[in-house]
């Protein structure tokens, strides 16, 4: 078995200046949590799950984003803050963990490791040993994947194995699915849009 590799960030935004006008919008748009502006920048037909869910009436349904305790912006941020790359034809996948993924590996079985700063360790809990710090590795999952990164609190943790077979535990919050949730924007008509936001495969 290979090494696993790493998966340094990536971000092809910058490429067009379009893009980098509306990603700093919808930024804007999540720091302040103004929904009601959110609304513009989703496409009508946004695509919300594999089953058939679309349009702004069911992305109201689904994520409640009026509410203040809505899990959308901390969604969207972990996803518009974390670059990707363009897809043809006139597409951006966000983020990198789910864009830039190598199709030789098993999305299902693995994560990504997306704060610089991670450590490994030999037990779940802050205070236990240190194996290593992680260096944004791509890592195995021992037992399934722990929770989403947005749900994630201090105490949750993933167990993970190296590519040597060791294994460790890392925090959930530290990690990402490339399954997790992802937007496609689309540019339509010149303007950018969220066309599909989905997780699973």
């Amino acid at each position: 078995e290979g090494a696993l590799p790493r998966l340094p960030p990536i971000d092809e935004g910058p490429r067009d200046p379009s893009f980098v006008k509306f990603r700093n919008e919808l930024e804007d748009v999540i720091a302040r949590k103004d929904a009601a502006k959110l609304f513009h920048h989703l496409a009508s037909d946004i695509h919300l799950s594999f089953g058939g869910d679309y349009g702004g009436p069911e992305f109201q349904k689904m994520w409640k984003p009026f509410d203040k305790d809505t899990k959308i912006w901390t969604v969207l941020s972990l996803i518009v803050g974390n670059g990707g790359k363009f897809i043809a034809p006139g597409g951006f996948a966000a983020p990198y963990a789910y864009a830039a993924f190598p199709e030789d590996f098993d999305a299902f079985e693995h994560v990504v490791v997306t704060n610089p700063a991670a450590i490994l360790r030999e037990k779940p809990s802050a205070g236990a040993h240190v194996i290593r710090k992680l260096d944004l590795d791509i890592l195995e999952v021992v037992n399934g994947p722990g929770k989403s990164q947005h749900e994630a609190g201090p105490n949750d943790w993933v167990e993970v194995k190296q590519s040597g077979g060791q294994r460790g535990f890392v925090p959930a919050a530290d990690v990402r699915s490339p399954i997790d949730y992802r937007i496609i924007f689309e540019k339509r008509k010149g303007k950018w849009v969220i066309q599909t936001l989905i997780a699973g495969d």
